[in-house]
């Protein structure tokens, strides 16, 4: 009931049945909605359209949550949800790996505000995968978390974020700025993330990317970087 009352609009039922819809903002991202879970095939079509009406104006995508969409496969091909993204989990055991001399000035995220890195992330990251002001803030009260800001001539031109679990590191992301790219700094930032994760005791890397980013697969593989279990695929539809 907490969830339903503080997204309204975004929960739906059909009274005097246990036909229900369950939604809400996909990764605090108000403007990309996910939905969690539903049940009663006969009225999932007049549930779904109840939702879309909801958010159609507000909403640039909907994402279905796996489970959920393994349930009711069928229906939701019929509305021309699919598979927007596959998600590729890679590890790397052998850390930290080629080290490479450091052009670039870092400075701790905490000393500067979340404000260049939001700036960062939007300008470097597709539509779909860009990070809220509200993502960002849970992120960094995370347990473990690690963010810091990449300067050159001091401009930000990049980011690099991770995670420190018992005994192995997860890189959560790395950016670099489109004017910026094609110069080795991608490179330069990732050799600097594994160093730090190595120097805090990590044994080993993991970190994801999509499987289309042929770029920064390239980039990882050349750091020793493999294909491991864990990865998934992402389903939706873009809207309007």
């Amino acid at each position: 009931m907490q969830h339903v009352a503080k997204y309204p609009g975004m929960s739906w039922y059909v009274p005097g049945t246990n036909a229900y819809l369950i939604a809400g903002p996909w990764r605090n991202r108000d403007d990309i909605v996910e939905i969690l879970e539903s049940r009663g095939d006969r009225y999932r079509p007049a549930l779904w359209t109840s939702l879309m009406e909801s958010i159609i104006n507000t909403a640039g995508a909907i994402i279905v949550d796996p489970t959920e969409y393994k349930s009711a496969a069928h229906f939701y091909h019929t509305v021309k949800v699919s598979c927007l993204e596959t998600v590729l989990v890679l590890r790397n055991t052998h850390i930290p790996g080629p080290e490479l001399s450091v052009e670039l000035e870092i400075q701790s995220v905490l000393k500067r505000g979340i404000a260049e890195l939001i700036a960062i992330d939007w300008d470097s990251f597709p539509w779909l995968w860009r990070n809220s002001r509200r993502e960002f803030e849970e992120y960094l009260d995370s347990p473990g978390v690690h963010a810091w800001v990449a300067y050159k001539s001091e401009e930000p031109i990049g980011y690099v974020s991770l995670t420190l679990y018992d005994d192995w590191g997860h890189i959560d992301r790395l950016a670099v700025r489109p004017n910026f790219q094609g110069r080795g700094y991608g490179a330069q930032l990732l050799s600097w993330a594994l160093r730090q994760l190595h120097v805090m005791g990590a044994k080993y890397a993991q970190l994801s990317t999509q499987e289309t980013n042929e770029r920064s697969f390239k980039l990882y593989s050349s750091f020793g970087f493999k294909l491991c279990r864990g990865g998934y695929k992402i389903y939706g539809k873009y809207l309007g």
